[in-house]
Order: structure tokens, then sequence, then C-alpha cells
């Protein structure tokens, strides 16, 4: 029973020994990428196996190469894989250390690599990189470089595509061999080349493409200064798409693989008005240049409104320092000024007894309009302020120019829009206040009281309309002065009719009236006159009483 027992425990160990040496051996195998390689027949105590993977210098497995144990004559060649097992290497329980290096027709040999052998295993995976030449070339068309283009050589199947730059390089080559090169590129026609690479060399091929569509080219300018303008965008439709492109930071453009035809092409910036050209024809592997623009920038406007409070002021200087140009508000308390050069500016407003105000940094962009409103406030001391209305409609009057009297420089300002005006910066006292404005009978208060360090206000100034005020026939005066206005008129037209009389009695004198052809005849001479015309007729009746006698 007992010698059963030890049988079984004996039998059992021997499994478990197995079991780990069937595991250890599996582990010591080499992998692929299909599985481990195996050895064709079992290394011994006296023999190990070395295991390889070639590849070259950008990582491609490289199939064939030859990998070589310096001082034995012991070889392999790698399988599609690029993964060699050298087996039968020598060795002893003490290990063996070996060179080992890779080597093919048309690559440089790879660095020797140091691997240890031992009994009955087979070595981790020994890298070797075989290096090659390069191929490097610029593919282009006839105004650049064409990016994207698909580079391979044909006999290898390698491959790259060219950068923004058209360049192309593709390295790890075998040598010693003639290399057939295409090109292909959407748009161009396909293109073949040939090279003949030495081993570990450096070629280079270059690619000129031909179109198989046209080109348009350009400069965007602007129409004054005639500099380049950058991002304006230049398009145009093929069919119903829109093209659409950029110009550079020196305005020029260019719009490729066009079909063959005829387009309208318009240039537009954001500040400037927009441009077209019309008939612009484009041919198969052409290219159109001199497609050019010069943009008219708009004109821009600085506006705003100015207030003191609510007050809405009117006649405030504002002023773009620097560049001599100003303006006033008007009675709505608004200004504008236009066709200022894009930039940077300091706008002020400024107006007597107002604390003046600058708006730093005001940026105009080409074309753009800029709002910049103002708020003021009036400096120490009193003020006066009122509406002036209409008599006959009781409606604010802007515009009426009021007139403060009673200071050693006599202050004026205008009501704004709602009839409102404001005189800031008085001293206290007694004033005189004249409002003026055509079409109105002038108007004079006073002594109007203004507290020293307050306001005074005049709630409702009446002005009267002239027409209403003096009651004449003639607008805007009274009765006495349109009568003399009437009587100067009526003189005028009859001494125009006297010099008229006048100057037809020296142009005709036969049709002049008789008053002005003689002076009038003495009394006698007209006797005598009526004498002498008797006689005749005298004469002519005698004839008649003779012939009567006889009878």
């Amino acid at each position: 029973m007992a010698r059963d027992s030890m049988l079984s425990i004996r039998l059992a160990s021997l499994l478990i020994v197995s079991f780990v040496l069937a595991s250890a051996i599996s582990a010591l195998q080499p992998m692929t990428e299909d599985g481990p390689l195996e050895a064709s027949i079992a290394q011994t105590a006296d023999t190990g196996a070395i295991s390889a993977f070639v590849t070259d210098d950008v990582g491609r497995p490289i199939a064939g190469a030859v990998v070589t144990v310096v001082g034995t004559n012991q070889t392999n060649s790698t399988d599609p894989t690029g993964f060699t097992l050298v087996e039968d290497v020598p060795t002893d329980v003490n290990w063996t250390q070996y060179s080992v290096y890779a080597s093919k027709v048309g690559y440089y040999s790879s660095a020797v690599v140091e691997v240890t052998v031992s009994p009955w295993n087979i070595t981790d995976v020994v890298p070797l990189e075989i290096k090659g030449g390069i191929l490097y070339g610029v593919v282009q068309d006839a105004i650049g470089p064409v990016s994207g283009a698909n580079v391979s050589i044909l006999t290898l199947g390698y491959s790259c595509i060219t950068d923004a730059d058209g360049v192309y390089s593709i390295e790890g080559v075998p040598g010693d061999q003639t290399l057939f090169v295409k090109v292909v590129a959407p748009g161009y026609d396909n293109q073949t080349d040939d090279v003949f690479m030495d081993t570990g060399g450096f070629e280079i091929l270059n690619f000129l493409l031909v179109s198989q569509t046209g080109t348009i080219l350009g400069t965007v300018l602007h129409a004054t200064t005639d500099e380049g303008l950058f991002n304006a965008s230049v398009s145009l439709k093929v069919g119903t798409v829109t093209l659409t492109t950029t110009t550079d930071p020196d305005g020029t453009y260019s719009i490729v693989s066009l079909p063959s035809g005829t387009y309208t092409v318009t240039a537009t910036l954001d500040g400037f008005e927009s441009s077209s050209l019309s008939d612009v024809t484009v041919l198969s592997g052409g290219v159109t240049e001199g497609i050019d623009f010069q943009l008219v920038e708009k004109a821009t406007k600085l506006y705003g409104i100015v207030r003191s409070g609510t007050f809405l002021v009117p006649g405030v200087l504002i002023t773009v320092v620097g560049a001599s140009l100003f303006t006033n508000t008007s009675i709505d308390g608004e200004y504008e000024i236009t066709n200022i050069t894009a930039g940077t500016y300091n706008v002020m407003a400024s107006l007597e007894g107002y604390i003046s105000v600058t708006s730093n940094g005001v940026i105009i962009p080409r074309g753009g309009e800029v709002q910049v409103n103002f708020n003021m406030e009036s400096i120490p001391g009193s003020s006066l302020s009122g509406f002036v209305l209409s008599s006959r409609s009781n409606s604010p009057l802007p515009g009426v120019e009021v007139i403060v009297l009673g200071l050693a420089t006599q202050r004026s300002t205008v009501t704004n829009i709602y009839g409102q005006f404001e005189v800031t910066g008085l001293t206290g006292g007694n004033y005189t206040v004249r409002f003026i404005l055509d079409g109105y009978q002038p108007k004079e208060l006073g002594p109007v009281s203004v507290p020293v360090e307050g306001a005074a206000t005049l709630e409702q100034v009446m002005l009267e309309p002239v027409s209403e005020s003096l009651g004449g026939f003639i607008f805007g005066f009274d009765l006495a002065h349109s009568m003399m206005i009437l009587a100067l008129f009526l003189t005028i037209i009859i001494l125009a009719l006297a010099v008229m009389l006048r100057i037809r009695t020296f142009e005709s004198p036969e049709k002049a009236p008789a008053v002005y052809d003689q002076d009038e005849p003495q009394e006698d001479e007209v006797a005598i006159g009526h004498e002498r015309r008797e006689e005749p007729a005298r004469e002519k009746d005698r004839p008649k009483r003779k012939e009567k006698k006889r009878k």
C-alpha cells in the first residue's frame, strides 16, 4: 500500500515538471505576426538558435535579407515578414556569445549585434536594420508647387504624398537598380519618369505637371494708395458652384483647377466697394494673368450725440485730434464727421462753460461707421436756462440765438430741438437776455437775476412772429413801411415809362407826339398860313365862274 502511494506521488511530480518545461520552452520561442517561429529540429544540449527580425531604415520588414553569424558558416534568409531563425548554433552549458548582422544587395549592411546562445534555447528576437537610399524631389505646375500629389515607385510599391511646398521624400529605397516613378494628382495629367539609384544613394527627381484645367492670377489693390489688400475675397461661379479664395498679405491671389470657359470674377473686402471683371477667359492647362482689382474704400463716418445730463447740447466743438477735422453739434446735439482716414484717434468735445471731454483710442476701420457719445459737465458757477416758445403755436423754437449781456465778454448759445437753452459758468448778478430768430420779433428780458453758485430758469420765453406783431400788408414790415415800399415801387415804374418814351422820340422823331416836334406857333403865323392855303382854292374857282357868265 505504501509502495503504491509513493508511485502515485512520483507520477504526479513528473507531470508537473513536464508541464513547467513545456511552458518555458514555448515562452522562449520567437513570435511573428502569424505565431511563433518553430525550429526545424529540436535544439540539443550542444546547440541553440538565433531569432532575428530585419527592417530598412524606415521600419519596413525586409524579405530576402541574409542574417549571418560571424565566425561560423551559419546563415539564413528572412521570410516575407522579415523574420528568420538561424539554428544549430554551437554552445555549451556556459553559454556562447556570437555577433550577427544582416545584409542585402542594394542596402548598406546592418550594424553588428552581440547575442548570447544557450543550449536547448532560441534567443530573443534580434532587431537588425539595413539602410537604403533616398529619392527626393519637388512636384509643381506652371504656377507653383502642387500639394497632395501621390508619388510612387512602381517596382517597389513605395509611395508618399507631397507637402504644401510640393516636396516629397521616399527613404529606405534599395539601390543598384533603375526606379520607375509615377506622379498622380487630381486635375493633372499623370507623369512617369525613371532614375538610377545607387546603394544608399540620394537621388533627386522633380516633376512638372500639366493641368487639365486653367488658372486665374491677379492682385487686389487699394484704389488710392495702390497697396496690396490682405484677406480680400475673390470669387467666381462655375455653374451653380461659387469658388472663393482670399488674397495673400501682398494682395495676390490665385484660383486654380478651373474648367475652360469665360467667367465673371468679383473682389470684395469689408470697408470697400466691391468690384467685378467680366469676360475673363480660362483655357485648359493655361494661366490667365493680370486679373487685377482696385477697390475703392467706403467713406468712413464718426458720429454721436452730446448731452449734459438730459440736455442736448448744441454748438459743441468736436475735434479729431491731430487730423485737422472738426465740426459742431446741431440743435439736436448730434454731430457727424466723414471721410476720416482709417486709424486710431483721440476725439475731443469742448464748449465754453463746460469741462472738455476726450475719448481716447477711437478706432476708425476702413469704410466703418463709429459712434462716440459725450456727456459733458458744466464748470463750477452759476447758470441760466430756459425754454423759448412760439406765441402763435406754443411750440418749442429751436435755433433761437440767446445772448446774455452784462458780462465783460458776452455769452451766447442757441436753443436745441426742444427750444431749451443753457448758459453755464456765469457769476452771480443781473443780466440782460436777448432772443433773436428770423421771422420773429426780437425780445429782450432784463434784469434777470442769477444767484451766486445757483441756477436761474426762464420757464417760458414767448417770441411773436413778425407778421403778427407789425400788421403790414408786406410780410415782415409794419403798415408805414409797407406804404413806403409801395410808393417807391410805383415811382420806379413811372420813371421807367418816361425813359422809354424819351428813347422812342430820339429813335423815330416822325412818330413822336407833336408836343415834341416843334414849338407852338404864334397867332399871326397861323392866320397867314390859313390865307396861303385859301389862295390856291380861289384860283381853281375862277374858270368855273367865267364859264357860268358865258352861258
